[in-house]
């Protein structure tokens, strides 16, 4: 099976397209990267979705149109595209209150209408993941562990792999999907790139190779600051996003620190990541000694680094070709979800989002 994943995460930058060529649904393999495409949004396109808040439902309801039009087109980038058998669609997250933060109405939303882009593209298209999970009790995230544990086959010696997006997320890959853990671990990048913007004036969304950041020094109150918000306190399973690590609470971090030069804020911010990571990593996985890093944060230049220097100990990693690279995986993960789920196949693990039981993931629209 040929299928297109697409992605397009909490930093608000643009969606990445990957085909995949799938063999067995049901058997753990590396299947081989068609091909992978990035679309990016424009400037007013991008500001709206990292402060979805702003919108009026009206421009809501407009976006849910609007985005499949930018999916399409990275779709049509991908050489062959038209072989595909499905295409998964995660959406656009604006907003994620799971039952660790709205035990009472928990919910989740991304908008993308499935049925704009199956009408575009001609294909069947997958939308909608998370709420499956959250209707069964759970968190809805992360929904990329079980893409993460299917990638890598077999066989493969336990490993820590870290999905670096706007929230950092990890999977603990043991040989049995019963056995995985995972879970949001704080802020990826989304506290960088809030600060890159500020920093630079509205010039840039982030910090592209580490240039905002060059010569800054870490400060060690302001990482504690961060390691001290209320969701490193929710016990497991938890998930985060915008509603905790968005625009207001970068506002309280630079009324606190704004003593501090622009480099050093965007050194403190990615070493505050990195040591999210070293926590996560010994605290939930004290076994484990490799930390595959992945994501678009992973190609930070300064985050390696810093996870290596807070935790000497691990074996630090970046992928950099494959399913596993750090573009690829989010959309390659959304594209196997799709596959699995045209064939009635689950896609999520229970035990890390907290939910009753396995589900299969999304709605299927089929073309006119």
């Amino acid at each position: 099976m040929k299928a297109i994943g697409l992605m397009s995460g909490t930093s608000g930058d643009g969606v990445d397209a990957v085909m995949l060529e799938l063999g067995d649904l049901a058997t753990r393999h590396e299947p081989e990267v068609l091909g992978h495409a990035y679309v990016a949004f424009d400037d007013e396109l991008r500001q709206e979705l990292t402060d979805p808040t702003s919108l009026s439902l009206g421009r809501v309801a407009e976006l849910h149109f609007v985005l499949p039009r930018h999916y399409a087109e990275a779709v049509k980038r991908l050489p062959d595209w038209q072989s595909a058998d499905v295409v998964g669609m995660h959406g656009q997250t604006l907003w994620h209150a799971p039952p660790s933060r709205s035990p009472e109405v928990p919910c989740t939303l991304q908008i993308g209408s499935t049925a704009v882009l199956a009408a575009d593209l001609g294909l069947p298209v997958v939308g909608d993941m998370r709420c499956a999970d959250v209707a069964r009790g759970g968190e809805g995230a992360p929904i990329i562990p079980f893409a993460h544990w299917f990638f890598c086959p077999q066989g493969s010696p336990t490993r820590l792999v870290v999905n670096v997006g706007g929230i950092a997320n990890y999977t603990c890959v043991t040989p049995k999907v019963e056995n995985v853990r995972a879970s949001d671990l704080g802020p990826g990048m989304m506290i960088t790139d809030a600060l890159s913007r500020h920093v630079s004036a509205g010039a840039h969304s982030f910090d592209r190779d580490g240039t905002l950041s060059e010569g800054g020094t870490p400060h060690p109150d302001f990482v504690e600051t961060v390691l001290g918000h209320p969701f490193f306190e929710r016990p497991l399973p938890r998930s985060t996003g915008r509603e905790d690590f968005g625009h207001a609470y970068v506002e309280t971090l630079l009324d606190a620190f704004a003593h501090l030069t622009g480099p050093d804020l965007l050194a403190s911010s990615v070493d505050a990541t990195a040591a999210a990571i070293v926590r996560a990593a010994k605290q939930d996985a004290p076994d484990v000694r490799t930390v595959v890093l992945t994501g678009g944060g992973a190609l930070h230049p300064k985050l390696r680094t810093y996870v290596a220097a807070r935790g000497p100990e691990l074996d630090v990693q970046v992928a950099t070709a494959g399913v596993l690279a750090p573009m690829h995986h989010e959309p390659a993960g959304m594209a196997l979800i799709a596959a699995r789920t045209l064939a009635k196949l689950p896609s999520s693990v229970p035990q890390v989002t907290g939910a009753s039981a396995p589900s299969i993931l999304g709605h299927v629209c089929f073309p006119p």
